[in-house]
């Protein structure tokens, strides 16, 4: 097994520039924990959800493999476990945020297009991703608030209280996040 003569942080390395057999190898190595932190997201779920927890990191499996590269970290083994670990706790949030909505209601609540002339339709929804990712390499907290705002429709209030931050810090990362995305897919509008 080739796993268990790498360590953590080189299975990271690998993972962050997109080696999708890390990501499987990750997967395999942290099996229990992901277990253990689907089960604890799984709790907050209705009672009607047709996810268990093995379907949900198999469902992170297949978000991780679609990484093609991170930024890299000069973090020891238990660094780098951490990382992936809470890594992989942000994606099983999402997908059940978004397998839990509706499809009707999995519509975008805040409008960004008012701002962006010429960026709207389902064609531009891989920009708008590759632009989300890019903004995450600024400071992840900022993708996080326009998630949380636009995918959730949260208020500054809550997304604080998700976040353990001010309301006011909310509000400076939503208002930058937003007027950087606006700038991008602007420049992708008229490319």
């Amino acid at each position: 097994m080739q796993q268990a003569q790498e360590t953590v942080a080189q299975l990271m390395g690998r993972f962050r520039r997109g080696d999708r057999e890390a990501a499987g190898a990750l997967v395999e190595l942290f099996y229990p924990q992901l277990k253990r932190i689907a089960a604890s997201r799984m709790r907050g779920e209705s009672s009607s959800h047709t996810w268990q927890t093995t379907i949900l990191v198999n469902e992170l499996y297949l978000e991780l493999v679609k990484i093609r590269a991170l930024r890299d970290s000069d973090s020891d083994d238990a660094g780098e476990k951490e990382a992936f670990l809470n890594l992989s706790a942000h994606l099983m949030r999402r997908l059940l945020i978004h397998h839990a909505r509706p499809l009707s209601k999995q519509a975008i609540r805040e409008t960004l297009d008012e701002e962006m002339p010429g960026v709207s339709g389902p064609e531009t929804l891989q920009q708008i991703d590759n632009a989300l990712d890019r903004l995450a390499t600024i400071q992840p907290q900022l993708r996080t608030v326009l998630e949380l705002r636009v995918f959730e429709g949260l208020s500054s209030e809550e997304i604080a209280d998700r976040l353990n931050c001010s309301a006011r810090t909310v509000t400076r990362y939503w208002t930058f996040a937003r007027n950087w995305l606006a700038g991008e897919l602007g420049c992708l509008a008229r490319v």
